[in-house]
């Protein structure tokens, strides 16, 4: 499985994230948002933020399917580790979805 995050942000943001996080991954530039508002998940403006995205998962597989979706309601609504590791390791052959 690869991994990468997506940002809606300048790339010197996201080159200051990268370098503050040390992530095991690369960290992807979406500066004019086209990828977020193509997965749905971009938010013009609410009560807590503007011009970005909900904190959203979608795991992926080969075959272009999704087998894991995460939409958060707000800014600190990420979903459960474990959710994410059992699809990863094949334990959730069904995927799981919340919106």
């Amino acid at each position: 499985m690869r991994t990468a995050g997506v940002f809606p942000q300048s790339p010197g943001r996201v080159q200051g994230l990268a370098d503050d996080l040390d992530l095991p991954f690369p960290l992807l530039i979406d500066e004019d948002r086209a990828v977020i508002r193509a997965y749905g998940v971009y938010v013009r403006v609410n009560f807590e933020s503007w011009n970005m995205a909900r904190p959203s998962v979608f795991l992926i597989d080969p075959q272009g399917r999704v087998q894991f979706l995460h939409v958060g309601s707000h800014q600190r609504d990420w979903p459960d580790s474990e959710a994410l590791w059992a699809v990863v390791d094949g334990d959730d052959a069904a995927g799981s979805a919340s919106a």
